[in-house]
């Protein structure tokens, strides 16, 4: 695709919940190690069922990455609901967030990328419908749709949308964490809710398919997990606009880091199992928990990238984000940093503003 129609452009920012799919799924992946006895062995039994295999993945001993100073994940929030799946239909990842866990800098890099990010998917080797064959260029939450309908592996949506990420970003990938919006509904209630000071009013639909609306009073509130996620997710309502959701997004996640690596998370451990039990895969096994724990302290020290662009309905009518190449090459270079062990820095408001205002940056070829 070389060129885009001139239909009103608009820029949009990276998903509405990158920042808290990454913080709850590192928190949820770590919820049975910090558990011992009876809630240990129950931890271990579920997180058990949640553990699946890639095709092209080697089985990888835990203790290969006692000597590594960084480990590697994929954060993927799906919208793949158990009444989708019922159906037979497939799911999309509305939510890719690479997470990189220095060990040795106790440090944790998250890198956001957009759902329609307009990059290159590689289907060879893959068994799917649509003439989807060889390399094609389509919005980045595809390889994770299209993925899944090869049915020679029911983790080929996984599978493909790692190898995609794996290409944009150019690091490899440990480990993959797949979360669907149902779990972050199940996992705030099962801690409780989050406490939060609603600066505004607010109404956001429901993100299943019922469309119900959802009221946000302003004050101080104890937001269940649907009035969270609809808190989060609102961005008209808002007089700061993207610039606002993106501090609603970091309130959410602190609240519930503090509630979460506080009491709340051990005294509720049935419900928070059952949460991500019932709404997580990872190629994480249960042995790799444990691991984790030790490291817990690095999500107290976050550095945050995200990819932008421009977003505009192209020639074959459809609505691609496209990325801005400097900033990629930029953000590329410093996760690569991180991936390498090195300690790095966020971009500051100044160097943000330098790409997204540079249209000259922006580029309508897939990456």
């Amino acid at each position: 695709m070389n060129s885009r129609t001139h239909a009103r452009r608009q820029r949009t920012g990276p998903s509405a919940f990158y920042k808290i799919f990454s913080a709850l799924v590192l928190i949820a992946i770590i919820a049975g190690s910090s558990i011992y006895g009876t809630a240990f062995y129950k931890a271990h039994n579920m997180l058990s069922g949640t553990q699946v295999t890639l095709e092209d993945d080697p089985t990888v001993e835990p203790t290969r990455y006692d000597k590594e100073d960084t480990e590697t994940f994929l954060v993927l929030g799906t919208d793949l609901s158990p009444q989708k799946k019922a159906r037979g239909e497939f799911g999309r990842s509305d939510v890719m967030i690479v997470v990189i866990l220095n060990k040795k800098e106790k440090q944790t890099t998250m890198l956001s990328i957009p759902r329609d990010s307009y990059v290159n998917i590689d289907y060879t080797g893959y068994n799917i419908p649509y003439g989807k064959t060889g390399l094609d260029q389509d919005k980045i939450t595809h390889a994770y749709y299209f993925g899944s309908m090869d049915e020679s592996n029911p983790n080929n949506g996984m599978r493909m949308a790692t190898n995609t990420i794996e290409d944009l970003v150019g690091v490899e990938i440990d480990h993959v964490v797949s979360l669907n919006f149902q779990g972050f509904v199940d996992f705030i209630d099962a801690v409780g809710g989050v406490e939060i000071d609603v600066p505004f009013s607010s109404q956001q639909n429901s993100y299943d398919a019922s469309r119900e609306t959802v009221q946000i009073e302003q004050g101080l509130q104890q937001l269940s997990g649907e009035e969270a996620l609809a808190y989060v997710r609102n961005r008209y309502d808002d007089p700061r606009g993207d610039i606002g959701r993106g501090q609603r997004q970091m309130e959410v996640i602190n609240a519930v880091l503090e509630q979460s690596l506080g009491t709340s998370l051990l005294n509720n451990y049935d419900k928070v199992l059952k949460a991500v039990g019932d709404n997580m895969q990872t190629t994480l096994g249960p042995n790799d928990y444990m691991r984790l724990s030790e490291d817990v302290g690095a999500l107290h020290n976050t550095v945050q990238y995200q990819l932008t662009g421009e977003g505009a309905r192209a020639d074959d009518g459809h609505f691609y984000y496209f990325l801005n190449e400097p900033l990629l090459e930029e953000v590329r270079y410093r996760v690569q940093q991180a991936d390498a062990g090195n300690r790095v820095e966020p971009m500051t408001d100044t160097e943000l503003e330098s790409y997204t205002l540079d249209p000259n940056g922006i580029t309508y070829e897939a990456q």
